[in-house]
């Protein structure tokens, strides 16, 4: 599903677009005139799909960042880095050893199984490739296609967004961190801390973005900066944005 002139959406599931299996989160193919890179991989079952669909797109992804290690984003990235020699599998730095070994307490897949978000036999497979992406980290896609990564901590450990620059352009991979309407994602998990997440929405504010792309659910085209200042707008009150779950 082509987006933008720079952007492909290549997988989405039960809570966005059902084009590919229900556990995957949004997963986008940024494009440049030298190279591409994916933004997220899916829960795992997928790869196959999402390569197909880039190949058509005319890519063949050189990099792979991950917003952040939860298995509905993170999962597939140990498929697509095994059929993909050579790619660079880059997450925020506090989830890269969970993502490595597969540390599925780590990753909270096993209170995600519990819960019954993961089926009873879904199991994180390791990453041993993945490699820390450092604050402010650019990747030069070629044209004045730019993608620079956010460290955005709040909804996870490591949470990293991904911040396109195009010369038409800008926009905001937003992973889980923010979502249209300024909803956000608070989980009960061992990871997902408050303070932190209030001040990765007042940075993400701070942003001239066109177009927002989050993790699931809608994407917005157009003034997306509108949906990152109503999160700010609500914390600076001191309150918290409607959660999606």
């Amino acid at each position: 599903m082509r987006l933008t002139d720079h952007v492909t959406l290549v997988a989405s599931g039960a809570a966005g677009f059902d084009l590919t299996d229900p556990l995957d989160c949004h997963v986008y193919l940024v494009s440049g005139s030298r190279g591409s890179v994916l933004v997220d991989a899916g829960a795992g079952r997928s790869a196959h799909t999402i390569l197909r669909t880039s190949a058509a797109a005319g890519a063949r992804p050189d990099h792979l960042l991950l917003t952040h290690g939860h298995a509905d984003h993170a999962g597939g990235a140990a498929a697509l880095a095994e059929r993909l020699p050579g790619l660079r599998v880059l997450a925020g730095p506090a989830a890269v050893r969970w993502i490595a070994d597969g540390d599925e307490q780590g990753l909270s897949v096993d209170r995600g199984r519990a819960a019954g978000v993961y089926p009873a036999d879904y199991t994180f497979p390791p990453c041993p490739s993945v490699e820390p992406v450092a604050d402010g980290t650019e990747i030069d896609l070629g044209g004045g296609v730019v993608v620079r990564a956010l460290a955005t901590p709040g909804h996870a450990d490591g949470h990293t967004c991904y911040h396109l620059i195009t010369p038409a352009y800008q926009a905001l991979f937003s992973g889980d961190c923010v979502f249209t309407g300024g909803r956000v994602s608070l989980q009960n998990l061992h990871d997902c801390r408050v303070p932190e997440y209030a001040a990765s929405l007042t940075l993400l504010a701070a942003l001239d973005i066109d177009a927002l792309f989050p993790g699931h659910h809608e994407v917005s085209l157009a003034r997306a900066g509108r949906h990152l200042a109503a999160a700010r707008d609500t914390v600076a009150r001191g309150l918290l944005p409607r959660s999606t779950t």
